[in-house]
C-alpha cells in the first residue's frame, strides 16, 4: 500500500513539475529532428555545467542556464542558492548516466541518472534551449527521486 501511494505522489510532484517547468520559455523545437550535433551539443552544455557545479563556479555554471533563467534568478549567487536548496543532486553527483533525449510538450527533455554522494538517486531531466546563434542552453530542470542505491 505504502509503495503505491509513494508512486501515485512521485508522479503527481512530476507532472507537477513538467507542467511549471514547460510553462516557461520558447518551445525548443519547431517541428524539426534533432541532428546527432545537437544531440553531442546539447550533451557537452549539461556536462559542463555539472562539471563547473564539481569546482563550485557558479559564474560558468549560471553562464549554461538559458536567458529566461538568468533573468529569472539573476545572479551566480541566487542561482547557487536554488541549487543548493532544491536540486543539490547536480551538485558534485558520484554518477551520471545520460539516458534519452526526447521531445516532451514541443521541448527537449534530456533524461540524465544522478547518483549523490549520500546513495540517494533520481532522475534529472534536464530542458533544452536553443538560441539563435545555435548554441543550446538549460531552460529548466525536473528532478524525480528514485529508490535509494546505498551510500
Amino acid at each position: 500500500m505504502w509503495r503505491v501511494v509513494m508512486l501515485r505522489a512521485r508522479r503527481l510532484v512530476f507532472l507537477a513539475t513538467l507542467l511549471l517547468t514547460l510553462s516557461f520559455g520558447p518551445p525548443a523545437l519547431a517541428g524539426n529532428a534533432v541532428s546527432e550535433q545537437d544531440t553531442a551539443l546539447i550533451r557537452g552544455v549539461i556536462e559542463k555545467q555539472l562539471d563547473a557545479l564539481g569546482r563550485d563556479d557558479w559564474s560558468e555554471a549560471f553562464s549554461y542556464a538559458a536567458p529566461f533563467i538568468q533573468r529569472k534568478f539573476g545572479s551566480p549567487d541566487t542561482f547557487r542558492r536554488m541549487i543548493m536548496n532544491g536540486y543539490s543532486i547536480v551538485h558534485r553527483p558520484r554518477m551520471v548516466s545520460f539516458k534519452d533525449l526526447e521531445e516532451r510538450g514541443g521541448r527537449l527533455a534530456q533524461d540524465v541518472l544522478m547518483v549523490a554522494p549520500n546513495g540517494k538517486s533520481a532522475m534529472v531531466v534536464y530542458f533544452l534551449e536553443k538560441m539563435t546563434d545555435g548554441a543550446w542552453r538549460i531552460g529548466g530542470v525536473s528532478v524525480i527521486p528514485l529508490a535509494d542505491l546505498g551510500a
